[in-house]
Parts: C-alpha cells; structure tokens; sequence
C-alpha cells in the first residue's frame, strides 16, 4: 500500500510526498506557475534523481502514468489525442454547492462534458467513483475531458469561478 502526503510551501505551492508500495520514496513539487519537480529519494530524504517539467509536460506524463490515453500507436497519434483531453483535478471546499449530493444526481458528465475519473481523500482514492457516491468536504475530484468544458464543471462544484 502506498501513503501520500501534501504539505504547502509558501510562495512557491505544494509538495506531495509518496512511500510507493515496495516503500520507494518519491517527491513533486508543484510550483504556482506551473513547473513541476519530480525527485526520487534516497532513505535518508536525500535526492537520487530529479527532474523539472513545465506544467503541459507534467499533464502529458500524468496521463501516460494513469493509462488515460496508451495506445499502441505512434507519438503523433498520441499528441494530436492529448491537444482536446486533460486530466485535471479539483478540491471541494466546505462552500461547495455539491457537498452531500449523490454524483449521479447532478448529472455532471451531461451538463459539462467532463468524467469524474476518480476522487482521492485521506491520501487514498476510489477510482470511477459510481452515481452513488455522495461527495463530502475536501474531496478532490479527478476529471478528465476538454480543457474548454472545466470551467462549466467548475460553476457546479463551487460557489464561484
């Protein structure tokens, strides 16, 4: 089992730390303006390895790393696909319109065009999260769709956009 953790770094945005399954240590920053850093640690919390991604990079090997968009075809497939679909994700507060409302009732994917792929909470996830689900406080919805329709869904899930 892995755990995850998220601490915010002020001024700069949020570090994600993860024990993966086989308790390799992993590290993402994720910077206000988009960059992302990706390290790989040693047991003393030292950097192995590092690597610095612009935020569309950063999309792109997330998708890869989820299974949203393999296909066994050419890399300009794979671009042309990815141009109209991303993966995003989206915190619910405690203003948030759709607190204690059943997913299916709000009929989400019809009005905006976006799927809720998963939802994390408690540094865990439930992954194509069924109609009955009921959403609660500080979940993070994971979507994917047209970037062009996210901010439809935004109007839904929070009070403002």
């Amino acid at each position: 089992m892995s755990f995850f953790s998220e601490t915010n770094l002020p001024g700069i945005g949020k570090k994600i730390n993860c024990i993966t399954h086989s308790k390799e240590k992993v590290s993402i920053i994720l910077h206000h303006d988009g960059k992302r850093e990706l390290y790989i640690m040693d047991k003393n919390n030292e950097p192995l390895a590092g690597i610095s991604l612009l935020d569309e990079e950063a999309r792109r090997f997330g998708a890869f790393l989820s299974g949203a968009v393999f296909k066994p075809k050419s890399l300009e497939y794979l671009e042309n696909a990815m141009e109209n679909i991303k993966i995003d994700w989206f915190k619910l507060g405690d203003d948030s319109p759709v607190i204690g409302k059943r997913i299916g009732s709000l009929g989400l994917r019809k009005k905006t065009q976006v799927s809720i792929i998963a939802i994390i909470k408690d540094g865990s996830y439930i992954t194509n999260p069924s109609s009955d689900y009921i959403f609660e406080i500080g979940d993070t919805c994971v979507v994917i769709g047209n970037p062009k329709n996210f901010h439809s869904l935004l109007k839904i899930i929070r009070q403002t956009v």
